[in-house]
């Protein structure tokens, strides 16, 4: 066995698609070997701002032997009547290369047919990977290229050196009028000259020699360490997540870290706009409630002090900007950037964001029945919640991620309750999904009011997302009112909400697209909460809009999967379900019209389940909704053993229909448990 690296080196990388670039030439070449069939034990993924790559222990030296199968004649052309092989066979044979032993029949949809089967030794790993390799190197993924050379390569910076090594072989394919060899580079604050590998596994022992630590699970270990180890030395606590750190991972060979101050008197300004400031301005880690800050750098130990000085003055300056901003609107107040809200549009021929602000205003009365709820708070939140946006701080590039955060504490500082400044804080949440809810319930209603705002805005100016295209974030959006109402799980209806939404703008309101959309975010929701797409699919039938309720649902019927008698309970619908279809006229159900017993019994087994449902859907009892409609699996099976439904007389045959129609809508009404795909059971 033998091992195979590939490193393409680059200009310092965008830290933003380091990581997916390199898992992107991963995976190309993992799927290369699968598919090629050459064997290997293990693959590593490594990369630095100014490499990626990827190092294969344990390679076969060639593919797997390959077995070519070939289509010959028929069988009846290929033998005669005694079975011996005929002139055509024989042909076949030697056109073909092949013995006696190496012929099968096989039949197809044709026929009989003979197959010659030839195994071929397989082709040498280092010739494929000459073969494939600049393929693979095209074939990497990003959003944006430049173009360096005469060759017109696009990358997302210029490539300056390759290394492909299989064993102590330099594959020397080119690229971007780079030819490949065994030469790679060290940090350049070590050294600017290149070094010779003699195989891959000398690489990474030979670059932390040359101030590089290539493997980045291991480098991310160092930082973390190391920053550790300076906040103990500094006395305090700090701050940071890990996007900051994998971002810090994605911008250094071998990180070193320092521990500095700065001006205490900057101590003024909130937390979170000390930690933007450090985190805009490099690897700079804040030490929470304390002047002191962390920087993690890629050089050596000596240039200590430079660094410091650098990142210092550079800091300081940002800070000095941030404290001026932050006096500015202290002075001016909450209430007049509110004012100012109203000169800043919206969505062009919708109002001002002030507008959007008294909208919110009302819309957020609508959950006055939520429990516990603080109304007062609530209004005086959804008042001043787009303040900030007017605020010099928020209105400074580097610090618009600070919207909402900047008006919580203008409100503070301003007089307003703690609760309205939490919920001011808080309402932008969730940014993103996976991102945290808001903590308090007016918090998670303020952000679902805000947010089913957006939606309805931007459908009514035609900007719904179609395809990739979603300028406006709406299906991050709708994802998040989604996720709010499940949490809330307040019997709050989608389409109740959006109905009370329209009454709010003097524009004509479509409402059905937008519950469409919401119906296709809450299946992606429930997807991602591991609901199957059949159980999605059958509790999204009648969908009303209460969005708490259909998990509930979801989850009942995954719960309920697993038990022995789940079958039965999908086959009692699909059978009353596969009789309906194409029946579009259902008559008026006439008792007196039953003649078999076998009718009478599943009317009565209907009526009986459907008086003791009722208080079951009160009270959200799903598992035992699923008991009750199991029950009556005898009777249905009775029904359709003794009763022919699609009989001549039609009176009898409408009435049978009507009485199938009535138990369909017993199921109905939790879900179309007909849609769940049951292996082995055939479909319609």
């Amino acid at each position: 066995m033998i091992d195979f690296l590939l490193e393409i080196g680059v200009e310092d990388f965008p830290p933003g698609i380091l990581a997916q670039t390199a898992h992107n030439l991963s995976s190309q070449l993992e799927e290369l070997f699968k598919t090629r069939k050459i064997f290997y034990r293990s693959i590593r993924t490594i990369y630095t701002p100014r490499r990626i790559g990827t190092i294969i222990l344990g390679v076969s030296r060639r593919q797997k032997p390959q077995v070519v199968e070939i289509q010959g004649p028929p069988k009846k052309v290929a033998y005669d009547e005694t079975g011996a092989p005929t002139a055509t066979l024989k042909s076949f044979m030697k056109s073909r290369g092949l013995k006696p032993n190496e012929i099968v029949v096989k039949r197809i949809k044709k026929g009989e047919y003979v197959f010659g089967k030839k195994e071929s030794p397989g082709e040498l790993t280092e010739d494929i990977l000459y073969q494939e390799l600049p393929r693979i190197v095209q074939n990497l993924e990003f959003h944006r290229g430049m173009v360096w050379n005469e060759t017109k390569v696009k990358f997302p910076r210029p490539i300056r050196w390759i290394v492909a090594l299989l064993d102590r072989r330099p594959i020397r394919f080119e690229y971007a009028g780079i030819k490949a060899d065994r030469y790679t580079m060290p940090n350049f604050h070590f050294s600017f000259k290149p070094i010779r590998l003699g195989k891959p596994r000398e690489y990474m022992n030979f670059l932390r020699h040359g101030g590089v630590v290539v493997d980045p699970n291991e480098r991310k270990k160092l930082i973390l360490s190391r920053i550790k180890q300076a906040a103990g030395k500094l006395g305090g606590v700090p701050v940071f997540d890990d996007a900051m750190i994998d971002e810090i991972n994605a911008s250094t060979e071998y990180p070193e870290v320092v521990g500095d101050e700065f001006d205490p008197a900057y101590l003024e300004l909130p937390g979170e706009v000390l930690q933007t400031v450090l985190k805009a301005h490099g690897n700079l880690i804040w030490i929470k409630d304390s002047n002191k800050f962390i920087c993690v750098f890629s050089a050596k130990k000596r240039a200590i002090q430079n660094v410091k000085q650098g990142y210092k003055r550079v800091m300081q300056a940002r800070l000095f900007d941030a404290l001026f901003y932050y006096k500015q609107d202290l002075k001016q107040g909450l209430n007049a950037m509110r004012e100012q809200t109203k000169g800043m549009m919206w969505l062009k021929g919708l109002g001002s964001v002030y507008d959007k602000s008294v909208r919110l205003e009302k819309f957020v009365t609508t959950f006055k029945d939520i429990p516990k709820i603080n109304l007062n708070a609530l209004t005086r939140a959804a008042k001043f919640c787009k303040a900030d946006l007017c605020s010099a701080m928020v209105r400074e590039k580097e610090f618009t991620s600070l919207q909402g955060i900047m008006g919580g504490y203008y409100a503070g500082l301003g007089g307003e309750d703690n609760l309205v400044v939490q919920i001011i804080k808080e309402h932008y949440h969730p940014i993103f999904v996976g991102d945290v809810l808001p903590k308090t319930i007016e918090g998670m209603v303020l952000s679902l009011c805000d947010k089913l705002d957006n939606v309805m805005g931007a459908f009514i100016i035609g900007n719904q997302p179609t395809g990739s295209y979603d300028p406006l974030g709406v299906r991050r959006n709708g994802y998040a009112v989604i996720h709010i109402l499940d949490k809330l799980d307040a019997k709050l209806s989608i389409t109740q909400l959006i109905e009370q939404l329209k009454g709010l703008y003097e524009k004509t309101v479509q409402p059905t697209p937008i519950h469409q959309f919401f119906q296709e975010r809450l299946s992606r929701y429930l997807q991602d909460n591991g609901y199957r797409y059949d159980e999605i699919n059958a509790v999204l039938e009648n969908w009303t809009g209460d969005v708490a309720d259909i998990h509930k649902r979801c989850d009942a019927l995954k719960g309920f999967r697993d038990r022995h008698n789940f079958v039965m309970l999908i086959i009692g619908q699909k059978r009353v379900r596969n009789i309906l279809k194409g029946i579009k006229d259902i008559k008026e159900l006439n008792v007196n019209l039953f003649k078999e017993p076998a009718e009478k019994a599943l009317y009565k087994k209907g009526m009986e389940v459907s008086a003791r449902l009722e208080p079951l859907y009160i009270s959200g009892d799903y598992i035992k909704i699923l008991k009750l409609l199991l029950s009556m699996r005898p009777e249905i099976d009775k029904f359709f053993d003794d009763v022919l439904v699609m009989c001549e007389d039609d009176e009898l045959r409408n009435n049978r229909l009507s009485l199938v129609n009535f138990i369909n809508t017993i199921f109905l009404r939790f879900a179309d448990l007909s849609k769940i795909v049951i292996e082995g059971v055939k479909e319609g």
